[in-house]
């Protein structure tokens, strides 16, 4: 059964979503949802990055989006501000 829960989304537009949440009596990864371990480069074995593993329990791509959320609402009630664009050329 599904863990149901609103969030809100402020990228690219202000929006609310319903999204699932891990299961929090998971055996496996005990209402984290997943884990995160290093690894390393195969040939020098320094360290080359983190990655992060999902537990069964939980797929946090499972996301329904609801509603947008007027801009002066979204600003008001979760403090989102507009994003910025430079006017400086990329080079």
């Amino acid at each position: 059964m599904a863990r149901l829960r609103l969030r809100f989304n402020p990228w690219p537009d202000p929006v609310m979503e319903l999204t699932d949440t891990p299961h929090p009596k998971c055996r496996t990864c005990k209402g984290e949802g997943g884990w995160d371990y290093d690894y390393g480069h195969p040939e020098t074995g320094e360290y080359d990055g983190t990655d992060t593993e999902y537990c069964a329990c939980w797929d946090p791509d499972h996301v329904r989006r609801l509603l947008p959320v007027p801009r002066l609402l979204a600003r008001l009630l979760f403090g989102w501000t507009p994003p910025v664009y430079s006017e400086e050329p990329p080079f």
